[in-house]
């Protein structure tokens, strides 16, 4: 965060303009899209990279969805630092050009109710293979052949030190 200038040396304080949305803006009580961060990537065509994926969607916070274009995302839940408690803009003049591009027309809280923002969107792992199999039943069984053989090859030789084991208990219990 900024520091007001020559706050220390009794100089005067340079205050940020006072902003306020207005009820009738568009993005009145709204700030979805200050809250993540997406990425395109690559619709998956091999093995691996469907093994990539679902390693995405392992993680916290890590969805994937394809837009109605068919275009593939890898989307991380992450509030914008700049983002006020009011859902305003902190940095609003010297913004990104991102967030200066950003029409609120393509918003997904915009679209009409019976417009689906996206084709497919899948926050877990469960979800994608459940997908995945009803979806590309041949790529899903090619996938599961992948993944067992992947499963029965041997670690790295610095891994097979590790071994698994219960996890002991909370302390005092």
């Amino acid at each position: 965060m900024r520091k007001p200038k020559g706050s220390e040396d009794g100089s005067s304080i340079e205050l940020l303009p006072i902003l306020q949305k207005e009820s009738e803006h568009p993005c009145f009580n709204c700030a979805k899209c200050c809250t993540y961060v997406a990425l395109e990537i690559d619709k998956p065509t091999t093995m691996k990279e469907y093994d990539y994926v679902l390693w995405y969607l392992l993680h916290q916070g890590v969805s994937v969805f394809v837009d109605l274009d068919g275009v593939w995302h890898l989307k991380f839940e992450s509030r914008c630092q700049h983002l006020s408690e009011q859902g305003l803009c902190g940095i609003y003049e010297t913004r990104p050009a991102i967030c200066r591009d950003f029409d609120w027309r393509e918003c997904e809280n915009h679209l009409p109710p019976d417009e689906p923002a996206d084709k497919w969107v899948w926050d877990d792992a469960e979800d994608f293979l459940a997908w995945f199999e009803e979806n590309r039943p041949k790529t899903h069984a090619r996938f599961k052949r992948y993944m067992r053989r992947r499963q029965g090859r041997p670690h790295d030789s610095a891994l097979s030190r590790v071994k698994v084991t219960d996890l002991p208990g909370p302390p005092g219990r």
